[in-house]
This record gives C-alpha cells, sequence and structure tokens, in this order.
C-alpha cells in the first residue's frame, strides 16, 4: 500500500511538471494583424452638383475581424465641415461603401477613411496627409464661376473696372463740355 501511494505521488508529480512545461500560449487569443485599408474609389468620376457620390474602399484584417468602416469628409478644407458617414460592407464584392450627399453649389470635396477593428484598433487612409478628393462642377456654371469666393472675387475685379470706367467718362466730359471763348 505505501508502494501505490509513492508511485500515485510520482505520478501526479510528473504530471504537474508536464502540464506547468505546456506552453500557455497555446490557449491565448491569436495576435491581432493590422487593418489595411486600400486606396477609395468615388464614383461617378466626374460629378455634377447633382449626383451623390459613391466612395468604395477594400480593408482588410484576418483577426480579429474589421468592425466598421468611415468617411469622413469636407467641403471647405477642414476649416469648419467635416462631416462621417458610416460605410457598409458588401461581402460579394468584399468592399466598403458610404455616400457622400450631393454638392449643389459645387466646389471641392476632400476625404479620408477611418477604420477600426474588434479591438478597437484603427487605421487611416489620408493619402499621407493629402486627402483624396474630387471636384464638382456647379449647377449649370463653368468652373470659375462654381464658388461663392470665385464669385465675390469676380464682383471686386468688376466693381473695379467700373469705377475706373466711370473716372474715365467724367474726365472725359470735363475736357469737351467747356468750350473756351474768348471776349
Amino acid at each position: 500500500m505505501f508502494l501505490g501511494k509513492r508511485l500515485f505521488s510520482l505520478c501526479l508529480i510528473i504530471a504537474t511538471v508536464l502540464a506547468l512545461s505546456f506552453p500557455l500560449l497555446a490557449f491565448a487569443p491569436p495576435p491581432s494583424n493590422p487593418l489595411v485599408v486600400g486606396t477609395p474609389v468615388a464614383s461617378p468620376v466626374s460629378p455634377t452638383s447633382s449626383d451623390t457620390i459613391k466612395v468604395s474602399v477594400n480593408v482588410t484584417q484576418s483577426h480579429p475581424g474589421v468592425m466598421n468602416v468611415s468617411i469622413v469628409y469636407t467641403t471647405d478644407n477642414w476649416q469648419s465641415v467635416n462631416v462621417t458617414r458610416p460605410a457598409s460592407y458588401n461581402s460579394t464584392t468584399r468592399t466598403w461603401t458610404a455616400s457622400i450627399p450631393p454638392l449643389t453649389s459645387g466646389g471641392h470635396v476632400s476625404f479620408y477613411v477611418v477604420a477600426f477593428d474588434y479591438n478597437d484598433n484603427k487605421a487611416v487612409n489620408n493619402n499621407s496627409g493629402s486627402y483624396f478628393g474630387y471636384d464638382v462642377a456647379g449647377a449649370g456654371l463653368p468652373g470659375i464661376l462654381a464658388n461663392t469666393s470665385n464669385w465675390i472675387i469676380i464682383a471686386i475685379i468688376l466693381g473695379a473696372i467700373g469705377s475706373f470706367a466711370v473716372v474715365l467718362l467724367r474726365s472725359g466730359k470735363a475736357r469737351t463740355s467747356k468750350p473756351r471763348t474768348t471776349s
């Protein structure tokens, strides 16, 4: 009986040593792979002031997986307008797509992509700080007339030309309206 207890104790010690020597990392979750955010594609390529723009992008990660993707855009060069649009996932095309509403007054839209995985890791593709973007022609207006700031510049130039014309006309009247008479 005494030999059986020693053998049993020896077996327990060997089992404990083997269990502790087994790598515990085998039970840890696999490491997180980095999120990879591709280059977004905006369509249509040459939008008008009535076009809704679809921005599609491929975002991948094998573990733990992509949780959400958003498109962040501005219409005033990041001065005050900064809108975030959530993207939806299409498992057939394996792309994330978000819509940017029409820019009815025309102008330039800049945007970038933000993605999160299930571990709250964040990845951004902002074209190395240059952002992605597209120009929108104004409602029936050619390029330079599409922006409000361009209208202000055009008004100032036309005002200056008008003022110059008035001064020129008055100086011409002053010379011709008083004929010289001698007594």
